[in-house]
């Protein structure tokens, strides 16, 4: 059985692997969206589109890392033996903790608040 400890830092490594099974054109654009405000974390772990208005690469790229992180996270959710939600819950946690300042995270509201 893994301890809580062990699959907290499971879940620590995450972000970066699903960052890395993106080509570096990916992550460039990934770093530009968030940057202009156009994406931004969201407390279940996956990306969100900040704008109604975001052009479709930019659509197609949260598609993208949504698609690859839900992959991760189902696979650690599998190889704990925790619940998916769980596993987002705290990978999503993470993730909006670790945004810079200046770029956008969902609110419990379900509202984009600028760090």
């Amino acid at each position: 059985m893994i301890t809580r400890r062990r699959f907290v830092s499971v879940l620590g490594v995450l972000p970066l692997l699903a960052a890395h099974t993106l080509p570096a054109s990916a992550q460039d654009g990934l770093a530009a969206a968030k940057a202009s405000g156009l994406v931004g974390e969201r407390a279940d772990g996956l990306l969100g589109l900040v704008s109604a208005k975001a052009p479709a690469n930019v659509r197609e790229l949260v598609n993208q890392v949504n698609e690859e992180r839900r992959k991760q996270y189902e696979q650690v959710a599998r190889s704990t033996g925790r619940p998916l939600q769980e596993v987002q819950a705290v990978a999503g946690q993470r993730l909006v903790n670790a945004t810079p300042s200046g770029q956008f995270v969902m609110d419990s509201g379900g509202r984009w608040v600028k760090r």
